[in-house]
């Protein structure tokens, strides 16, 4: 198969080629001049962007459907969903739920790994809580959040690589062993609903805390102790080049102006964009759903956001991740090829995986997103194969 006439979106630049896959990997990218158009197997981006597919590491559900459901009709769904935007790897996110629920996401999606039902990749488990803070718990249950206690997460651990990112309150004590035990497990370890000031933060560092979870959204900032002022999760993740802050780049989670911030603070490679994107993506303004299962909060879909049913906190996005890349771009004020690294390169490299997947180079996996200049989504393409063509 061969692509042709596109603007080929590479790690540092937009450029004028066409691209080959051979037996589901990219063969070449040519940047050097035409391809002849005329062969079988040959298809025509009408100058559309050609971008590797994008990864999203924080998603709970789409069109009704909730990662806590853990059916592979659940999975199904959710993955068919964000791949029609774009999202060729996905890992399913749990919420704060009873030891027994987050075990039977796990044990539904063991079988799974790596693997398609229809949809995107699923290449892993994001178990974010229940082991976060109960100052910060969003939208999540709060009561089923605890401090981690290695009874119970080490049950999580002995599924080993199928849980790609856990989101904790650093400041639990017990949480500095638990960051060393998901970093021995190939795991990223997320600083998120989180209370901690910097005194908490650094021994969780040193640990090997290598990533924030959904930056500016229920994390501790700056506060004053004494005559002094401290850090919180914010500023640290900021300072620190060895944390990736996630950003929901739908610029109601966080305004354009703080989208800047943190793109101007992390540069191109600290940044992962997100979905976050829960049950209520997908189905129209108006539409009640429960973020997490049917025994947990209850939210509402508007036309620029998910917002619990009084409308006094957000709960979740709906939130695509070409939308993500669009709004990072228009919003945020990053150049196209830098969006796009935000959501494929980043991931894969926090992942692990970057050797893989995440980027149009030779040898890698051929997924691939193909979208016009009006952020339409043409085509997908999983390991070369056509899964969503427009």
């Amino acid at each position: 198969m061969k692509f042709v006439n596109g603007r080929l979106i590479l790690p540092d630049a937009i450029k004028p080629g066409s691209l080959s896959v051979r037996e589901g990997r990219i063969q070449r990218v040519n940047t050097a001049g035409r391809t002849q158009q005329s062969k079988q197997g040959t298809l025509d981006l009408r100058g559309g962007f050609l971008a590797p597919g994008f990864i999203d590491l924080h998603v709970h559900g789409a069109l009704g459907f909730d990662t806590m459901d853990a059916t592979a009709a659940a999975f199904r769904t959710i993955t068919e969903f964000h791949l029609r935007d774009g999202t060729t790897s996905i890992t399913l996110t749990t919420m704060t739920a009873a030891e027994a629920d987050i075990l039977k996401v796990l044990e539904a999606a063991r079988p799974l790994r790596d693997h398609s039902i229809g949809g995107a990749r699923m290449v892993g488990i994001h178990i974010e809580g229940p082991f976060i803070s109960k100052e910060k718990p969003g939208a999540q249950d709060a009561k089923h959040i605890r401090p981690p206690r290695a009874a119970e997460w080490k049950k999580y651990l002995r599924y080993g690589r199928l849980v790609t990112e856990m989101t904790l309150a650093p400041e639990h004590p017990g949480a500095v062993p638990l960051i060393r035990a998901l970093r021995r497990n190939g795991s990223i370890a997320s600083g998120g609903h989180t209370n901690a000031s910097e005194r908490e933060l650094q021994p969780a560092l040193k640990a090997g805390l290598n990533h924030g979870t959904h930056t500016f959204n229920c994390m501790s900032t700056a506060t004053k102790q004494g005559p002094y002022r401290v850090a919180g999760m914010l500023e640290f993740a900021l300072a620190r080049p060895e944390i990736v802050c996630e950003l929901i780049a739908d610029g109601e989670h966080v305004a354009p102006t703080l989208m800047r911030m943190l793109f101007n603070a992390k540069g191109r490679d600290g940044v992962c964009l997100i979905t976050d994107a829960m049950g209520g993506a997908g189905m129209k303004p108006g539409t009640i759903y429960r973020a997490g299962g049917e025994d947990a909060l209850a939210a509402k879909v508007t036309k620029r956001a998910a917002l619990t049913v009084d409308g006094r906190a957000l709960a979740g996005s709906t939130l695509t991740m070409i939308e993500a890349v669009r709004r990072a771009s228009q919003l945020g004020g990053l150049p196209l090829e830098d969006a796009v690294r935000m959501a494929s390169l980043n991931p894969a490299r926090q992942l692990g995986r970057a050797a893989e997947f995440g980027s149009l180079e030779p040898g890698k996996r051929a997924d691939l997103v193909w979208f016009d200049r009006s952020f339409r989504v043409k085509g997908v393409w999983l390991d070369g194969d056509v899964r969503f063509f427009r």
